[in-house]
């Protein structure tokens, strides 16, 4: 399947999700009139809210994190046995409307420009948060749906092109720094012809250094794609490289034969959960997972082994001490996780985690900056062995 394919499908499922958005609320809407023209009349909403101690579990089919649909259904009435009650209610009415704005107008908005529509009233952005993702959740639906989105942050770079559904062409190799990663629904194509890998990165700081020395260009390995989330990765990151995670290398005869995609970490907790998050989904997204995660996703480093033979007296400062939140976390994910289960897909990744325990030491990427050769020679010995 080429990327048209892929985003002819991902806009297939969009269309029946924006409609079933809109029925929802017209049918919301028309109730609550019907209710308002009642002299005892109480209208009501009501939400499904995911519990946060799901019980999870990685589905044999998609490889994508999924959980047990455990939620409580919370309902909102006008005018409420509190002035608190009523409130809520009214914030939910206009959310809705803000919604029902946006996808009549055929306009994005994010969490932040609707919580600035009326913030006196809304009162916090987490509520406004929650109450959106509440909608989505109760709907089966992405945010994409209700026309509401985060504000792009990840970052690529690389010698392909991306073709607009406006049929403008960007070069990608033609900004010296990357770009930042475009909305999945707004690309019609991509050429990857000539790429030979893919290498995510979890920090901007990395992917800067890797782009502005032109390693996608001089790697040992080919010519690749840098691609990062700046950190835990947003939505569109992780669309677009699912996306790319279909497209076939150079080097490749048949669709089967897909780029090789590796990823790059800090060795501590959070490196690991991101790296969890591209190849199997997150825990905030389990309805979408299914059509995010990247199955064939490598781990290409920070681990053990490679931090005890890179450590000189001169890096020792990317050398820390584990905090009490990265124990609380590390601790967790062996707990809650099943990618990180005793009896999960990922032994190695369990074991790196316990040994962070033991050691009580975490490191970070910038260790391999003092090698021979530096991160860029370090990469290019580990992807020559794998690619």
């Amino acid at each position: 399947m080429d990327s048209q394919e892929n985003l002819s499908s991902e806009n297939a499922r969009c269309s029946p999700d924006k409609d079933r958005v809109v029925r929802y609320i017209n049918q919301l809407l028309l109730s609550i009139i019907e209710e308002l023209s009642k002299p005892d009349g109480s209208p009501s909403i009501s939400l499904k809210r995911r519990l946060n101690h799901s019980n999870y579990s990685l589905n044999p089919e998609t490889g994508a994190l999924e959980s047990s649909d455990q939620h409580r259904v919370y309902t909102y009435y006008w005018p409420g046995k509190t002035s608190q009650e009523g409130w809520r209610f009214g914030v939910l009415t206009r959310i809705l409307g803000l919604i029902s704005e946006a996808i009549k107008g055929d306009f994005i908005s994010s969490k932040r420009d609707i919580f600035y529509q009326d913030p006196v009233y809304f009162g916090s952005q987490t509520l406004v948060d929650r109450y959106i993702d509440d909608i989505a959740f109760t709907l089966d639906v992405d945010r994409a749906a209700l026309h509401v989105a985060a504000a792009a942050k990840g970052a690529i770079g690389g010698n392909f092109s991306i073709t607009m559904k406006n049929e403008s062409s960007i070069q990608v190799g033609a900004f010296a720094e990357g770009i930042i990663i475009p909305r999945i629904d707004e690309v019609d194509g991509i050429d990857t012809s000539g790429i030979s890998w893919i290498l995510v990165v979890e920090k901007e700081a990395v992917f800067h250094r890797l782009i502005t020395s032109g390693y996608h260009n001089t790697s040992a390995a080919g010519n690749g794609i840098l691609l990062t989330g700046k950190g835990y990765p947003d939505l569109s990151s992780r669309e677009f490289l699912r996306l790319l995670s279909s497209q076939k290398g150079c080097n490749s005869k048949i669709v089967s034969n897909p780029l090789p995609i590796f990823i790059l970490v800090d060795r501590d907790p959070d490196g690991m959960a991101i790296m969890s998050t591209y190849k199997y989904g997150s825990m905030a997204q389990l309805h979408r997972n299914a059509n995010l995660n990247v199955p064939s996703i490598r781990w290409v480093g920070l681990q053990a082994s490679e931090m005890i033979s890179t450590v000189h007296p001169r890096n020792t400062p990317s050398l820390v001490p584990m905090s009490q939140r990265d124990r609380k976390k590390a601790e967790a994910m062996l707990k809650r996780n099943p990618s990180f289960a005793e009896d999960g897909p990922e032994p190695t990744w369990r074991k790196e985690l316990q040994s962070m325990l033991v050691m009580n030491v975490k490191a970070e990427l910038e260790i391999l900056y003092e090698l021979d050769g530096g991160m860029e020679g370090w990469l290019d010995r580990r992807l020559s062995k794998i690619c």
